[in-house]
């Protein structure tokens, strides 16, 4: 397949992996199992790293939305190429976790130095996409070992899913069978121990709100109390003419009342105009008097002139007595409809605040007190002296706005960040509302110890996982053992039969094997007793054969002789017709020959007998002098000869014999006449390659081998007529192999067969192997 190609399934696939990544499933809190990764080293494996880095790039690209950086898509593209690029000689699983011990460096340079997330995010975001590539690693690898799927996928198999061995396929599934249940119930368990933590969390916030709420509207109740009473003591002492009573009584009444009321910081009265008359305390931080100070700008001096009875400010800056937030009940002094002043009394929030303190004590809570238009009536976190604060347009506004009173939340304090850590960024919250003022009191604390609880309920299930794939694996050996060693005793029990020694057995060794095996060790040992008995008849036979035909061969090559020379002396005598027919019968005497010398060498190379006679010659001229006595002799066909001078030591008669029977059988098989084409050439390695081509009949896919065997002429129509007793190729391949050669036989395109012959230069004592140094 082409690059283009390869580039073009890897955005195709991508495209699918985005999608999958996508859906990513929620084992944990915060931790998403990604499919992606699956489709990325299915694409890696299958089509190597140009297809796995390209889909790992476009599937990343959903975990842009996920991550809010490139990082994750960067690295599964090098995912991709990285097993791409091993395919051929990793497994997937193996060359992924080499993967991944190296990819520490990656997310140092890229996760911790450039975008600045904590080391302890670091990890477990590293970790998280590890367990992600491994265990797609493992499910890929389980599929590929899967028949059906490896029929349809078997030209897409690199070398190391190309051979599957029983002990690969039992690990890696006993592997994911052990790592996907402990995957999902471990995932629920986690799920079900951080709702419980969640549930904890949530009661105690909620608790907490409602200790401080009911805390706040009895402090504000003692207060609005304490300026009623107050406001109505002056309202019955004003004079007829409406005058408030002097100041040093007034002073005494609010000594009074602050004095007697825990919950009030400071009090004064003032004035229809917003002057203040008297004051409790008298001085301010620094000394200097209260009395005759001008409160007029605040708003509730405008709003206590309508009010018939006790009001409750907003959140107004401190002055003199307490720099920070106050808080204040005002009274209005009244006789009849006549409006004669106002009474204030301050909050005391430092003693509402260390009573939040109280509650939260030294935990990571923090409560907070606003008012109904978000404005910050006190923060537990902050000492009292900052200036007024609004939640409005926070997340922890937004997330108000969807809980009603005695309800929970959460919100993330990072929302532009980077959630490595989710859980750890959110903050869970408690609302309880004050009905009297539409106060609101919100107890928080942040997600960091259920981040705790997750990741110890993660890191919990990788070392599970990590003790069930041991285990899993430690099973697979061990049923690897018991299945294979008696499967491999079989085979070797073969392995030896197929060497000669006849005796192999594998019974033996299957002794212990589950009955199933040892029966088929049994079964095999039976079968190979048989053959054995039956071989040794065939090579009894076989021996008595060629020791008949040894013993005919030479009967009839005494009398052979004789005729022969008979028939020389009678043609010197005879002329005409009667020479000629001498000399026919020559020919038949001469071809009679020759078949009891084929017979004669093909029953002493059965008996191992035939010697070979090396001496140095050039085999050009052999093969030249044979081809072209064989040729002469057929008029229907012509010598397309093309040879060069090269010498060795050969047995000259016995290659004359190999190169008689091939160029004879081209002449044979090819009846209508036609060039034979005979070729000799040195090759690479110091070998000389005769090859000889006819234009015949051609051979069948399945006679190629066949017809080396002893007296095997194939079984074809075109044959009948066709003269031979079938040893010439055997006796041909015998020789060239004593000669340390090869000889074959394979069809011609367009038509004929092409027989051919290498064999060394070097004599075969100078091209064994030398000593080691």
């Amino acid at each position: 397949m082409k690059v283009l190609g390869r580039i073009g399934y890897g955005l195709a696939l991508g495209l699918i992996g985005c999608g999958l990544n996508l859906a990513a499933l929620e084992v944990l809190p915060g931790v998403h199992l990604l499919l992606g990764p699956l489709l990325v080293l299915i694409t890696a494996v299958l089509l190597g790293p140009v297809s796995g880095g390209v889909t790992g790039a476009v599937a990343g690209l959903a975990t842009l939305r996920l991550w809010h950086h490139p990082w994750g898509a960067l690295n599964l593209a090098l995912e991709g190429l990285f097993v791409g690029a091993l395919r051929r000689r990793l497994t997937p699983l193996v060359a992924d976790a080499l993967y991944w011990l190296m990819s520490p460096l990656y997310f140092f340079l890229t996760y911790y130095l450039v975008e600045g997330i904590p080391a302890e995010g670091v990890l477990v975001a590293g970790v998280k996409q590890a367990v992600n590539g491994l265990l797609a690693a493992l499910v890929l690898q389980v599929l590929l070992l899967i028949p059906r799927v490896r029929r349809r996928l078997r030209p897409l198999l690199p070398p190391p899913l190309a051979e599957v061995s029983i002990g690969r396929t039992f690990s890696s599934a006993l592997t994911l069978g052990a790592v996907v249940p402990l995957l999902v119930l471990g995932g629920a368990e986690g799920r079900e121990r951080y709702d419980s933590q969640l549930r904890q969390v949530e009661e105690e916030n909620l608790h907490a709100a409602r200790v401080v709420a009911n805390e706040v509207e009895s402090s504000i109740e003692h207060v609005r109390h304490g300026v009623g009473q107050l406001a109505r003591t002056l309202s019955q002492g004003l004079t007829a003419g409406g005058q408030l009573p002097g100041q040093h009584y007034i002073e005494g009444e609010l000594d009074a009342l602050v004095t007697y009321s825990p919950e009030v910081h400071h009090a004064y009265v003032g004035n229809p105009e917003g002057l203040a008359l008297a004051f409790s305390p008298r001085h301010d931080l620094a000394g200097r008097a209260m009395a005759g100070s001008d409160f007029s700008d605040r708003t509730y001096v405008r709003l206590v002139q309508q009010a018939r009875g006790p009001i409750v400010s907003d959140v107004l800056s401190g002055r003199s007595h307490s720099p920070g937030p106050l808080v204040a009940a005002v009274a209005p002094i009244r006789q009849d409809e006549r409006y004669a002043g106002y009474v204030v009394a301050a909050m005391d929030l430092p003693r509402l605040r260390q009573h939040a303190h109280a509650q939260v004590q030294d935990s990571d809570r923090r409560i907070r007190v606003t008012d109904a238009h978000g404005g910050v009536v006190f923060d537990s976190a902050l000492t009292g002296l900052e200036p007024l604060r609004t939640i409005t347009g926070t997340p922890l506004a937004r997330a108000l706005e969807n809980v009603t009173s005695g309800g929970t939340g959460s919100y993330s304090s990072e929302e532009e960040g980077l959630p490595v850590l989710r859980v750890g960024q959110l903050h869970h919250f408690g609302m309880v509302t004050v009905p009297t003022l539409g106060w609101r009191v919100v107890v928080e604390q942040p997600g960091t110890r259920l981040q705790r609880e997750v990741e110890r309920a993660y890191f919990s299930l990788l070392g599970t996982m990590v003790l069930a794939t041991g285990a899993a694996v430690l099973l697979a050996l061990v049923f690897t053992r018991t299945i294979v060693a008696p499967v491999q005793a079989v085979s070797d029990a073969a392995a030896r039969q197929v060497a000669g020694e006849r005796m192999a057995r594998a019974s033996e060794a299957a002794q212990d094997a589950p009955h199933e095996l040892s029966q088929l060790a049994e079964t095999f040992d039976r079968m190979t007793g048989q053959l054995s008995r039956q071989m040794e008849a065939i090579e009894r036979t076989s021996r008595e054969k060629d020791a008949f035909l040894s013993i005919a061969s030479h009967e009839l090559k005494t009398p052979l002789t004789a005729l022969k020379a008979h028939v020389q002396l009678l043609r010197r005598k005879l002329g005409g017709e009667h020479g000629e027919r001498l000399d026919n019968v020559s020919r038949q005497v001469d071809r009679v020959t020759r078949l009891v010398n084929q017979l004669l060498d093909a029953s002493q190379l059965g008996l191992e007998q035939l010697p070979l006679q090396r001496t140095r010659l050039d085999l050009s001229e052999v093969v030249r002098r044979v081809a072209e006595e064989l040729v002469a002799a057929s008029p229907l066909h012509t010598l397309a000869f093309t040879a060069r001078p090269l010498l060795g030591d050969f047995d000259e008669l016995r290659l004359e014999q190999v190169v008689h029977n091939l160029v004879s059988n081209a002449i044979k098989y090819n009846p209508t006449g036609g060039v034979i084409e005979v070729e000799l050439q040195e090759v690479a390695g110091r070998e000389a390659e005769l090859r000889v081509s006819d234009r015949g009949i051609g051979l069948r896919v399945e006679d190629e081998e066949q017809l080396f065997g002893r007296f095997e002429r194939g079984d074809r129509r075109e044959l009948t007529g066709i003269s031979g007793i079938g040893v010439g190729l055997y006796v041909s391949r015998e020789i060239v192999r004593r000669h340390g050669g090869h000889i074959s036989l394979r069809s011609r395109e367009g038509g004929g067969a092409v027989a051919t012959v290498r064999l060394p230069l070097a004599p075969l004592e100078q091209r064994s192997v030398a000593p080691a140094s």
